[in-house]
């Protein structure tokens, strides 16, 4: 095809669908702001197909292969919003092994009946089984304590509204994408008598949100702007559903029905449909958080994975950089809650590496692996390679304490401190135990 003329009917396709979108929303042309936006929004959005839950190619799971996948070396990944494990679809329509089908507004807030919202596509997304429990039905929040976290979903304490509350967080990546999906619910919704009320009242269709939800989700929103894929999404739910997210569209809703705009009536005219910024190619949104970020409390060793930042603590102290001939010294750690919030610059880092044993880890402190003595004496030291010495097996006490024993012969394999030297070395029974804190993983 001559390039020119592909040019000419992509752009004919691209206009043709703004002009769409833009006979969809002319409902709300010229309305103002606040109550009488949302009323017009909520009136606009309510109305939508609604498709069967659980898999098949009709169901959910059959959306989530349209919604929810990119192409990646001809098979379909799923897109995964509470983890970065790596999945594929086996085919249209069927569920995915280690996944559920999650609520991003948990369907207990209103009671868990089966009404328009527990179908809706808007707000459901395949989701990792194990991030989806510890989430709970837990409120949106900014956590002020870390109990659980894989790197892209949070769970712990919150501050809200000057109470301590079970919170999720999900990382800076997707912080715009749940906050548009919770403001389009508690506007295609808000007519529902919630029985949970965290974030929203009981029975309000203006505002609906509290206050201190409102100024979390409309920071999220303009902090972590639409994204490419979210309109992609907000298209391809559309399609299926017949119904869009407006916040997706006109992002600048979110201001005139919540925001600094509600004495302002909305034009559609002075707003184009939002296009998500260009991002160089290579890029990633996702990166490691600075080496001073928090650490939380290890409480499970399957948790733990390759390529993890631990420190090892006891009674107030950390492994330190300090290298001494037969043992690392301890320098002090503050631990609130069970989280290391800065550990200083003398907390030695160590990078989480494969042991030689299956189910075993390395742990490169600094340029070497720590490793148990093959004699009898109580000996921590370095190596620069890994072998049954370095190779140190994980579990995790009752009280939170680990047990790390290296898969040496010796009879001084266990990894422990010694108060009154203040030293942590191996060994063969007795002295302090030690817990592991694990780096956060957070998006920019």
């Amino acid at each position: 095809m001559n390039k020119y003329l592909f040019v000419s009917l992509l752009a004919i396709l691209l206009l043709s669908q703004f002009v769409g979108q833009k006979d969809y929303y002319s409902s709300i042309d010229g309305v103002k702001g606040g109550k009488e936006l949302k009323d017009a929004l909520h009136n606009l959005i309510k109305e939508h197909k609604q498709i069967p839950y659980g898999s098949g190619v009709s169901s959910t799971w059959g959306a989530f292969y349209v919604t929810d996948a990119v192409e990646e070396e001809g098979r379909r990944k799923v897109i995964d919003m509470y983890s970065g494990n790596v999945r594929y679809f086996d085919g249209e329509g069927s569920s995915v092994d280690g996944m559920n089908i999650e609520h991003s507004v948990a369907k207990s807030w209103w009671g868990g009946g089966e009404n328009d919202a527990y179908f809706d596509l808007h707000h459901l997304n395949p989701a990792d089984a194990e991030a989806n429990g510890r989430k709970n039905n837990y409120p949106l929040g900014e956590l002020t304590s870390v109990t659980w976290q894989n790197g892209v979903a949070f769970v712990g304490k919150a501050d809200i509204a000057g109470v301590s509350q079970n919170a999720y967080e999900p990382c800076d990546e997707y912080k715009g994408d749940f906050a548009r999906i919770y403001m389009y619910i508690f506007t295609c919704y808000q007519n529902l008598k919630w029985k949970y009320t965290w974030m929203n009242y009981a029975g309000s269709t203006y505002p609906t949100l509290k206050p201190w939800a409102v100024e979390m989700l409309l920071r999220w929103h303009r902090q972590d702007p639409v994204s490419q894929r979210e309109i992609e999404r907000n298209n391809a739910v559309y399609r299926l559903q017949g119904n869009r997210n407006p916040f997706v569209d006109y992002p600048q809703l979110a201001d005139y029905v919540w925001g600094d705009s509600t004495d302002f009536t909305f034009h559609i005219g002075n707003w184009p449909i939002y296009e998500a910024p260009a991002v160089e190619a290579g890029s990633k949104k996702v990166v490691e958080t600075p080496d001073n970020a928090g650490f939380v409390l290890l409480d499970d060793p399957s948790r733990l994975s390759v390529g993890d930042t631990v420190i090892i603590v006891s009674d107030g102290v950390a492994i330190s950089t300090e290298k001494r001939t037969a043992n690392r010294g301890a320098t002090p750690v503050s631990v609130k809650d069970k989280t290391v919030a800065a550990p200083s610059p003398n907390v030695q880092l160590i990078v989480v590496e494969q042991g030689v044993y299956e189910g075993t880890f390395a742990f490169n402190a600094g340029g070497g692996y720590l490793c148990a003595p093959s004699n009898s004496s109580n000996v921590l030291r370095t190596q620069p390679n890994v072998d049954d010495k370095a190779s140190w097996r994980l579990a995790v006490n009752d009280n939170g304490t680990v047990d790390i024993v290296a898969q040496c012969r010796s009879a001084h394999n266990r990894l422990r401190y010694n108060a009154k030297n203040k030293v942590f070395s191996c060994y063969k029974k007795g002295q302090g135990t030690v817990a592991v804190y694990v780096k956060l993983r957070n998006a920019k």
